[in-house]
């Protein structure tokens, strides 16, 4: 008999969107809507170019980046991100920035000298070598750094660690490994309730309290990546 066909993805059009919508009601609240939009896109890069440009400038300016050039345009998004206040944004972005280093880092150390494109064997080495790294994850580069001497045990450790939090919590969007160590970041006020305290442990309670972490520590995180690409 013939199989019957699936279709996928077939409610994915049932979505009320305002700006193809014709009646007459959702018009009118679309542009309340659409100009109020704009109008915080305004303010945001208003805010940014006045104010918030000179803040994370510094980031813009990094020098050393001999070895990684290749990685001032992701640096770059970070700080853009800052600049706008799209903290989570630029964490994520900034957890690319470290592996990128880390297998930036391996690459060039087993090729053994700068990339030329004027050298063959150069060349062949450093494709070699992205073959052997970049399938890899962070945590087996890390381990590789520390064999090879570019990261101390200390090092290494202190990274692994920091990856669970920054990385992997984001990454995957694990709340208890991103706020494990910190303080609520929602605070109620009046007494203890423990109705209350069930409902803060909620999905959407923990997504407030991921977002205020982001704003809390995109800045201190881009600043970590950036010195152990400066090490």
């Amino acid at each position: 008999s013939k199989m019957k066909e699936v279709k996928k993805w077939k409610d994915s059009d049932h979505n009320l969107n305002l700006l193809n919508s014709n009646y007459d009601m959702h018009q009118e609240t679309f542009g309340i809507i659409d100009e109020s939009e704009k109008k915080e896109l305004i303010d945001i890069f208003d805010t940014a170019i006045n104010f918030k440009y000179d803040l994370y400038k510094k980031y813009l300016f990094e020098y050393n980046l001999f070895l990684f050039r290749d990685l001032k345009y992701n640096i770059k998004e970070s700080v853009y991100c800052l600049m706008i206040g799209v903290h989570t944004a630029s964490i994520t972005n900034t957890n690319l920035i470290l592996e990128r280093a880390i297998k930036l880092a391996l690459i060039q150390y087993q090729a053994g000298n700068m990339a030329s494109y004027d050298d063959d064997e150069i060349t062949d080495k450093y494709i070699t070598n992205d073959k052997s790294f970049s399938g890899k994850n962070l945590n087996q580069n890390i381990q590789t750094c520390q064999k090879l001497g570019i990261l101390n045990e200390e090092e290494a450790k202190e990274l692994k660690e920091y990856k669970i939090k920054f990385r992997d919590g984001f990454s995957h969007f694990t709340p208890k490994n991103i706020l494990k160590g910190e303080n609520s970041l929602i605070h109620v006020e009046g007494p203890k309730n423990k109705k209350l305290d069930k409902y803060l442990t909620m999905p959407i309670y923990q997504a407030i309290e991921v977002r205020q972490f982001a704003i809390n520590n995109a800045e201190e995180h881009l600043k970590y990546v950036l010195k152990i690409i400066n090490h």
